[in-house]
C-alpha cells in the first residue's frame, strides 16, 4: 500500500472515535453523479489492518488514484470509473467480445443507446 495512504489513513483513524464518519466527495467522473461517500471508522481501521474493505474505500482509493493522475499529467490518459457503473452494462450477445463490451460501456456512460 502507498505510504502516503496509510499515513493518511492512521491520521483519519486517529481523529475519530468510534460511530464517527469522514465525508469524502466523490467526483461525475468516477460516480456519474456528484455525491459524497462517508467513510466510517470501521472502513478505515479494516483499510489499516489489510482486512476486507468496504465500496466506499474503493471509491475514495479511485478518487486518489484520479487526483494523481490529474497532479501527474496523466489524467487523459486513464478514466476510473466506479464498480456500479459498470455493472448495468449489458450487451445482447452473453459471449460478447471486448470490443463489443466496451462499446456497451461507453453507450452507457454517454448516455445513449447501443445499437
Amino acid at each position: 500500500m502507498n505510504m502516503e495512504i496509510r499515513h493518511l489513513a492512521y491520521y483519519a483513524l486517529s481523529s475519530m472515535r468510534e460511530g464517527n464518519q469522514i465525508e469524502v466527495s466523490i467526483p461525475y467522473t468516477i460516480s456519474g453523479t456528484n455525491v459524497p461517500v462517508f467513510l466510517n471508522f470501521n472502513d478505515i481501521y479494516e483499510f489499516i489492518n489489510f482486512q476486507e474493505i468496504s465500496a466506499t474505500c474503493i471509491l475514495v482509493y479511485l478518487r486518489y488514484l484520479e487526483e494523481l493522475c490529474d497532479i501527474n499529467g496523466q489524467a487523459e490518459k486513464f478514466v476510473l470509473l466506479s464498480p456500479t457503473l459498470i455493472s448495468p452494462v449489458r450487451t445482447d450477445n452473453p459471449d460478447a467480445g471486448l470490443r463489443e463490451r466496451a462499446d456497451a460501456l461507453i453507450a452507457f456512460l454517454c448516455g445513449t443507446p447501443k445499437g
